[in-house]
């Protein structure tokens, strides 16, 4: 509708609100002001860097050397101000080698450090109006001058010129070194004179210092110093001299008169190493090859055992061999072999020769002569056949084990001196007697064995004596009447002492010991070792009851009658009885108590005393159990018990019973009346026999 005022008419229109968040508000900064902030922060960074850095100096050879150091420092004057840490220092100086090194700074406010540039070596130009001269220097060979010896270390060396026939020069120079070149000129005094050589004959090759000048006659220059001569003709010996001639000098050698030269001859024979022997001297043995003066007739023989003799002669020639080869002649004997056995080998010399009986034709000289056979013992000896002349020679080889059995001497000493001998029985018999015998006890019941491994047995019972040289021990006495004399059987022994004194024997010999000991008494025996030890009952009983002819016998006396009817043994008898309840009526052997060992007749096994004087101990415990049946081999007695076997009668016995060598006691301790012998295998069972 038209405004009927005609003023403006008004309209709406969006709102938008005005942003204020886009509007920053700028703050007037002058560029004074941040000059200023930029001052003082660097001010800061550097008071700070002043405070934490640490003063190094370093001391430089030479003092103008250029540092440069790798990171952040600060130089004022001398000083360097560093912070703690590692850096990379170089240093350089004109006329020294440049220096890398990694150096630590320390929290320490101040450090002094050194460092040390090695200065380069130097150079010397040699100048001469001489060729070719040869430089050493301290010693050692340089180069050859004229020219620059280069790389020459500083300070003062010994330097040498040298030139073949000139004197040498020594100078001392001081090298100033750090890359200069220094330079001097040298000359060298001639060192040689003439000299006029001759020979007879003329035409000798002549050298001087190894080199060909010429043929005689002939002028040359020899040095002063001295030079070696040499003068060389075909068919005469070389001539050898040093001569000299003063520098600048002339002299005339006397001529010289050449000697023929040696032939040379080579001698060989066969066979090889005959002595060669040349006008009745020994000059070596075959091959070999002699110098000798030439135009002389030689005469040679050559000797070589079991060969005759070869004479020969020899004329040599100048510078000439002469080869003689010589065939030597055997010089023959024979020797005429009986073998046993039949088929046995032959060899001499290791060489076979046949099987048997047979005649040999050998050089006559030393022959090592061998027979041998599988299942034999080989023999070896040397024999030397004489020439023209037939020599008999008989050998029987033993089998191995007659072989092992030679070796094994049939008796034996301890070092304590008994003497024992060797039984090979390796048969069977019964021990025990029979029920009926008179006299016969409970424990003797009968019971086959067979001993098949050899031993050795004491042929007397151990002396007072012998035991006393391992321990003191006192066998006492009774009635005033001593068992204590040096030769007296020990007595008043318990097994166990006697098992600990074989013991004591077998480590005095070195032999294993046969009684193992737990607490320092027995705990067990060692059936393989060979060393000493008490004599088991079966090797007793066969050694005291079975005769050489293979019989049981029941009294050691060869009647089966009681009482004996001759003294046999030292028994209860006649003497003892103010003292013994018992003694055998109208039997004196003399002997109250014990007599020494060996008193009385051996037995057929050269045994003594085995069925008197003393009882003795035997290995075995006790028992009394009989056995049935086949024979035991090698019997050893039950593996335990408390009490062991006696065997034997003694002086203190002398009834039937006691007397019989099936008598058997036991006991542990010692009685005035027992003692002991000893006894040890040959060797290990199963062993070399």
């Amino acid at each position: 509708m038209p405004n009927k005022n005609n003023n403006p008419r008004l309209s709406a229109t969006d709102f938008t609100p005005i942003d204020t968040a886009g509007i920053k508000r700028r703050l007037p900064v002058s560029p004074g002001m941040l000059a200023l902030a930029v001052l003082a922060t660097s001010g800061l960074v550097i008071m700070l860097y002043l405070f934490v850095a640490r003063a190094v100096i370093f001391q430089t050879d030479p003092e103008n050397a250029d540092i440069d150091i790798s990171g952040l420092s600060f130089n004022i004057g001398d000083n360097y101000l560093l912070l703690s840490g590692d850096y990379g220092i170089q240093a350089s100086a004109e006329g020294y080698y440049p220096l890398n090194q990694t150096i630590t700074v320390s929290k320490e406010p101040t450090q002094d450090l050194k460092l040390q540039l090695q200065p380069l070596p130097g150079n010397l130009s040699v100048s001469s109006d001489i060729a070719s001269i040869a430089v050493s220097i301290d010693g050692e060979p340089a180069t050859e001058v004229p020219g620059t010896i280069n790389g020459i270390s500083r300070g003062a060396h010994q330097i040498e010129f040298t030139k073949y026939r000139y004197f040498p020069l020594q100078q001392e120079i001081d090298i100033t070194g750090l890359g200069t070149t220094q330079s001097i000129n040298i000359s060298l005094l001639p060192a040689w004179g003439e000299m006029q050589f001759n020979s007879k004959p003329q035409g000798a090759d002549i050298y001087i210092d190894d080199r060909l000048i010429g043929q005689t006659p002939l002028a040359t220059e020899v040095l002063e110093t001295g030079s070696d001569l040499r003068l060389q003709l075909k068919g005469y010996k070389t001539y050898q001299q040093q001569v000299s001639v003063k520098a600048g000098s002339s002299a005339e050698h006397p001529p010289i008169e050449l000697v023929v030269s040696d032939g040379i001859l080579s001698i060989n024979s066969t066979p090889a190493g005959a002595n060669v022997t040349i006008d009745n001297q020994f000059l070596g043995t075959t091959p070999v090859e002699l110098t000798m003066a030439p135009f002389k007739k030689y005469r040679l023989e050559l000797f070589l055992e079991g060969y005759l003799k070869a004479t020969r002669s020899a004329r040599l020639e100048p510078e000439a061999t002469t080869n003689l080869a010589v065939t030597l002649k055997p010089n023959i004997g024979s020797i005429a072999l009986t073998i046993s056995p039949t088929d046995a080998q032959i060899l001499v010399d290791n060489q076979p020769k046949g099987v048997g009986s047979r005649t040999l034709s050998l050089n006559a000289k030393p022959h090592t002569l061998t027979i041998q056979k599988v299942g034999y013992e080989s023999k070896s000896l040397t024999i030397t056949p004489r020439p023209d002349h037939q020599q008999a020679l008989s050998i029987k080889l033993l089998t191995l084990e007659e072989a092992y059995w030679a070796s094994r001497p049939p008796r034996i000493k301890s070092v304590a001196g008994s003497e024992l001998t060797l039984f090979r029985p390796n048969q069977t018999f019964t021990m025990g007697a029979p029920r009926r015998q008179p006299g016969r006890r409970a424990n003797e019941a009968e019971r086959k064995v067979g001993l098949q491994r050899p031993f050795y047995l004491g042929r007397k019972e151990i002396s007072n004596l012998e035991f006393r040289q391992w321990q003191e021990h006192n066998s006492s006495a009774i009635k005033a009447q001593s068992l204590d004399m040096n030769n007296q059987p020990v007595a008043k022994v318990s097994w166990e002492q006697a098992a600990l004194y074989c013991n004591w024997l077998s480590r005095k010999e070195g032999l294993p010991p046969f009684y193992q000991i737990a607490d320092g008494l027995v705990s067990s025996f060692n059936w393989d070792s060979h060393g000493y030890r008490l004599p088991t009952e079966a090797e007793w009983a066969w050694a005291a009851r079975v005769d050489n002819k293979g019989q049981s016998k029941v009294f050691p006396w060869n009647s089966g009658l009681y009482p004996p009817m001759e003294v046999t043994d030292n028994y209860a008898d006649q003497s003892a009885s103010k003292f013994l309840n018992f003694t055998i009526a109208n039997y004196n052997d003399k002997y109250p108590v014990s007599s020494d060992v060996g008193s009385f007749k051996a037995n057929s096994k050269g045994l003594y005393n085995m069925s008197g004087n003393v009882s003795e101990w035997v290995n075995d415990y006790y028992d009394i159990r009989a056995h049935r049946g086949e024979p035991v081999i090698d019997p050893t007695g039950p593996t335990s018990g408390n009490r062991h076997v006696i065997r034997g009668a003694s002086w203190a016995l002398g009834s039937r019973t006691e007397l019989r060598l099936s008598y058997r006691d036991t006991g542990s301790d010692g009685r005035l009346d027992v003692g002991f012998r000893i006894a040890r295998y040959v060797d290990k069972p199963g062993g070399d026999q």
